[in-house]
């Protein structure tokens, strides 16, 4: 019966990125880092180098990786792409400050042992980033810690996102279909392996170019993950205000909820489809001047799911549930999502997984697994016969 489960979950996963192979770049055997790669759309996504850092990596480290060019920058650290000596292979170096220094948050050996034991339960899925080494420096109680992961790309999906509407390239929904493919199949591993992610955002997708031209999307930023178990018992970690960042956290999180499960990472991956969509640099439940976040997710996403969950009254009281509804008239209940999406630019079975994720009621919104069963990403198969459609 293991088996036969077994067999049934690889077909909902894209044959594009049902491989383990490390990108060609990183295959080269040559004494010294690669060079860059040469096509168009390689060269578009590669950034300058960044300005000289101001720390030095410890002995131990600087000795195995050369450091090269930042790669992105966060709450708790910065990563740099890198050559590792040992294995002639580009790497990517995440250091965990250990002092709160830069606008970076004090991080120590817990912070360093959560972020990899997620991305080690996750080992092998390929559109999660793969861990390969741990570093800390222990020449003093406050040094920094270091992650190495595999190279998995040059750039993040927000500085993706920039580039493609500055150059006025839309996302077409067959390229939406093929990144949420990807991402999806990601998350359903993370849950699986008894872990939240709880920052799924597009500064923790990395994007690369295949050599067949398609794009490559993995999830990356683990640092606020945690058990599903330790969650579901409602404990504050300490995180849980750092977690989910504004623009993409669900609404059962800005009502105060503990408890909550996988359905805050599947409602933030329904935020960047939503991204992806409107092809705009900004998230797309972002608060402005006329609205806060949580007040554009009841008018987009609507009222409807949130009034009908069960744990509202448990969670906000009678007060603030008739506050709700008075914000959340009859106007919001339904939402307007299909409004914002049109079907000449979601088709029904799109919006069906659009929808699905971003349903209010965590009780109903789409687990990962259940939104790769839905028609939008099943794949078309011809025979002597006609076609038919598989997952």
């Amino acid at each position: 019966m293991a088996d036969a489960v077994s067999a049934e979950e690889e077909l909902e996963e894209p044959p594009e990125v049902m491989t383990t192979e490390e990108p060609p770049e990183v295959m080269t055997t040559t004494d010294g880092p690669p060079e860059a790669a040469t096509t168009e759309e390689q060269e578009k996504l590669e950034e300058l180098p960044a300005p000289p850092c101001s720390y030095a990596w410890p002995p131990a480290v600087s000795a195995r990786y050369e450091r090269m060019n930042k790669l992105a920058e966060g709450m708790f650290g910065d990563v740099h792409r890198a050559w590792d000596r040992d294995t002639k292979r580009l790497v990517a170096v995440k250091r965990l400050s250990g002092r709160a220094e830069g606008g970076f948050l004090k991080t120590d050996l817990h912070d360093l042992a959560r972020e990899a034991m997620s991305l080690g339960a996750c080992r092998g899925h390929p559109s999660v980033v793969k861990l390969i080494a741990t570093h800390a420096d222990t020449r003093r109680g406050d040094g920094d810690c270091f992650l190495v992961t595999a190279y998995a790309g040059p750039i993040n999906l927000r500085r993706y996102l920039s580039v493609r509407r500055h150059e006025g390239r839309p996302f077409a929904e067959a390229e939406v279909r093929s990144a949420m493919r990807q991402l999806l199949a990601g998350a359903k591993r993370v849950h699986k392996a008894g872990v939240l992610h709880r920052d799924m955002v597009p500064e923790n997708v990395v994007v690369d170019q295949r050599e067949s031209g398609k794009m490559a999307y993995r999830i990356c930023g683990f640092a606020l993950s945690e058990p599903a178990a330790a969650r579901a018992a409602g404990k504050d970690d300490g995180l849980v205000a750092l977690a989910s960042a504004s623009p993409y956290r669900a609404p059962e999180v800005f009502l105060g909820a503990m408890d909550y499960d996988g359905g805050v990472d599947t409602w933030a991956l329904g935020c960047i489809m939503a991204e992806l969509l409107a092809g705009e640099y900004r998230p797309f439940f972002g608060a402005d001047e006329s609205a806060t976040a949580f007040e554009k997710v009841m008018r987009l996403a609507g009222t409807r799911g949130i009034f009908e969950w069960p744990g509202l009254q448990r969670l906000a009281g009678p007060d603030l549930v008739a506050r709700l509804r008075e914000k959340g008239g009859a106007a919001e209940y339904a939402g307007c999502l299909r409004q914002v999406f049109p079907e000449e630019v979601l088709s029904e079975d799109g919006y069906e997984v659009l929808s699905g994720l971003l349903e209010t009621n965590p009780e109903r919104r789409l687990t990962a697994k259940a939104a790769l069963r839905k028609p939008w990403f099943r794949r078309r198969r011809f025979g002597f016969r006609g076609c038919c459609f598989a997952p």
